[in-house]
């Protein structure tokens, strides 16, 4: 790739964005997937004052291929309860048009999605808390015992390296841990989800620790199209919200319920489901709790055949060691 990354990393001209991507995404950490989130929006009465009812859902799309140029990262101004105002970056996306052939951002079936707009966030993986292991269905010794299972049955748990595989008449897959595994720093949940059956149905996902309290999280309704993955990317908070997962361009609205305590270590993760019958599987992969980074959109910088550059900026963050401390 000479030519196209120097001392002030990539150089704008014509270039292929998508090659530019899968480049730097195999041979840097500039280039990444992130997840393009858009806020609610709400109605407003005559007067132009918000109301209760909200207009347009919120976006919550993962899988959008970026290119992340940090100016600034931290300034650890401090604010109150332990929150900082943190930096700067400059972020390089595909055209509009290419984006609009992504299966969720398609104005054919999302038409909520019309483009990246002003306050629009990008999130991004800032660091991977904790690992649900999926490269063997158990480890039995060290420090990262884990073992996986089925519901119900009869059924088999398999792995091929990569992803877990409950082949079998099974309800639902367990993942328990052992020792100390920390979560607290971590604020989102993100996994890989697929079935070969037509009629297979996420119900619930439901983390608990070791003091026994739960985190739930409940889709409505989510029928998971057949023999594909689909990327589930949700935060991970404490308290009563709402969140949503995308599928084809349309959402599912997400339920998340908690009694869960942050600072109490990660015991196991529960993925209910309806559907599998004894010829039928279910894979997980790609599964972790991560630290994520929140860039939002402040400025358009350039906009060519290529690519579009905007300016984003993340204006409040977490200092870890203070959130522990007041929680």
């Amino acid at each position: 790739m000479p030519g196209l990354i120097g001392k002030q990393g990539i150089r704008p001209g014509a270039l292929n964005m998508n090659r530019m991507f899968r480049a730097l995404r195999y041979r840097t950490e500039q280039a990444k997937y992130v997840t393009y989130h858009r806020p609610p929006i709400y109605k407003t009465d005559d007067y132009g004052v918000p109301s209760g009812t909200i207009g347009s859902e919120e976006l919550l799309l993962p899988n959008l291929p970026a290119i992340i140029r940090p100016a600034m990262t931290a300034d650890y101004s401090q604010e109150k309860y332990g929150s900082n105002v943190i930096g700067a970056a400059r972020v390089y996306t595909p055209n509009i048009n290419t984006i609009k052939n992504y299966e969720n951002f398609d104005q054919a079936n999302n038409t909520d999605f019309n483009e990246i707009e002003g306050w629009d966030r990008l999130i991004t993986n800032y660091r991977t808390v904790y690992n649900v292991w999926t490269d063997d269905t158990a480890l039995a010794s060290g420090n990262n015992q884990y073992a996986w299972a089925y519901i119900a049955g009869p059924a088999t748990v398999s792995s091929d390296g990569e992803s877990i595989k409950v082949s079998g008449a099974s309800s639902g897959m367990t993942y328990t841990t052992t020792g100390n595994k920390n979560v607290l720093e971590a604020d989102r949940l993100k996994f890989k989800i697929k079935g070969s059956d037509t009629s297979f149905v996420l119900t619930t996902v439901v983390v608990t620790n070791t003091d026994d309290e739960t985190l739930t999280y409940t889709p409505s309704a989510l029928i998971i199209d057949e023999n594909e993955w689909l990327t589930v990317d949700l935060p991970f908070v404490s308290g009563t919200s709402a969140s949503s997962i995308y599928q084809g361009g349309t959402r599912y609205g997400v339920t998340v319920s908690t009694s869960y305590d942050y600072e109490v270590n990660l015991k196991k993760i529960v993925f209910n489901y309806t559907g599998p019958d004894a010829n039928d599987t279910v894979q997980l992969k790609a599964v972790e709790f991560y630290k994520s980074v929140s860039w939002h959109v402040h400025s358009l910088k350039d906009m060519t055949d290529g690519y579009i550059i905007f300016n984003c900026i993340r204006t409040k963050g977490r200092d870890d060691a203070r959130r522990r401390a007041y929680e």
